[in-house]
């Protein structure tokens, strides 16, 4: 394997794990694979915001148990009568609400990418989860020597980021929000990651911003 597809593979795998912490409550099983690649991340010297985030939250996993994260998340993502439940979609953070012009946008970009959604799933198209997987999709995309590094950036620069900063920011606001809270500290500085790799790789946004 050469350089440049084990990049590709470590990129699919910080994903998988950021896919993994905001898709489902986590069981045991789960919860083991996080001590293992956070315990292995704080032997890495990767930048200094990842590095901090990546010690916190290897901290957090430490002390906490399954039932306390199960039912945190829980609170902010699963109970619909939950003062504090988080509606993790770029249109709540940037428009306001949900299904707004952030979505529309998103949508185009999703069909000048190629990417297809499963008919069957029920999460809005640009929920954080889907956001990561299509993500994950454009990076793959890479091992067959598809060209993809402007797709990645303007799903990284125009979508993923503003809705990990944002995400990131409310979860600050939200009282409830401990564990879950350090999840997207890291996950924003992941993101940060990828857009300094794919600057530093050429890759730019054809397609400006709408206002």
């Amino acid at each position: 394997m050469n350089e440049q597809q084990q990049l590709i593979q470590t990129r699919l795998r910080f994903i998988d794990l950021f896919k993994s912490f905001f898709l489902q409550e986590p069981d045991a099983e789960i919860l083991a694979r996080w001590r293992g690649m956070l315990s292995a991340l704080t032997c890495e010297n990767i930048t200094p915001e990842f590095d901090r985030a990546a010690r916190n939250l290897h901290q957090a996993l430490a002390q906490a148990n399954r039932q306390e994260i199960a039912a945190e998340f829980y609170t902010l993502f699963t109970d619909p009568f939950s003062p504090d439940l988080v509606a993790a979609t770029a249109s709540q953070f940037i428009d306001g609400h949900g299904f707004g012009p952030t979505l529309v946008r998103y949508r185009d970009f999703l069909d000048r990418a190629g990417i297809a959604l499963a008919k069957d799933i029920r999460e809005p198209d640009d929920s954080l989860v889907l956001m990561l997987d299509a993500l994950a999709t454009l990076v793959e995309a890479q091992k067959r020597d598809r060209d993809t590094e402007n797709e990645q950036a303007e799903l990284v620069r125009r979508f993923l980021g503003p809705l990990a900063t944002h995400f990131r920011q409310h979860l600050e606001g939200n009282g409830q929000a401990r564990f879950y809270l350090l999840c997207a500290q890291l996950l924003e500085a992941y993101i940060n990651m990828e857009n300094e790799l794919l600057q530093a790789n050429g890759a730019t946004v054809t397609t400006p911003p709408e206002q």
